[in-house]
Formats: C-alpha cells, sequence, structure tokens
C-alpha cells in the first residue's frame, strides 16, 4: 500500500507580497530617476520583508500552539 500524501502547509492571504513588490518597483525606478525615490523603494521594501516574515512567524507559533 502506497503512503499518504504529505500534508502541504500554504500561508494566509498577505498584502506583504505586494508591499515588496511595490518597493522593488521603486528601487528600481529610483536608479533613473532620484535618490529619493530609491530610498523610499527601499524603505518599503524592508518593511515589507520585516511585516511578511512577523506574519509566518505568527502563523507557525499560532499552529504550534493549536495543533
Amino acid at each position: 500500500m502506497a503512503d499518504p500524501l504529505p500534508e502541504f502547509h500554504m500561508p494566509n492571504p498577505s498584502f506583504w507580497p505586494l508591499g515588496l513588490a511595490l518597493g522593488a518597483t521603486l528601487l528600481a525606478a529610483g536608479v533613473i530617476s532620484s535618490l529619493w525615490v530609491s530610498l523610499a523603494g527601499l524603505v518599503l521594501l524592508f518593511i515589507s520583508i520585516g511585516g511578511w516574515v512577523a506574519e509566518d512567524r505568527g502563523e507557525g507559533e499560532a499552529e504550534a500552539h493549536h495543533g
């Protein structure tokens, strides 16, 4: 008999990837426009990465406590 398929974890929907994409776009656009656009993109990029990581860690901790 074949082994059952493993259960895959699917993360909850999130807006953080959108912020990450916008930050990367601003960072790239700032290379040809101005330093301030690049800095705004870099700040948004890091905020989005931090928020996404924190959200994912929160999900993992909640799952560990509930099951």
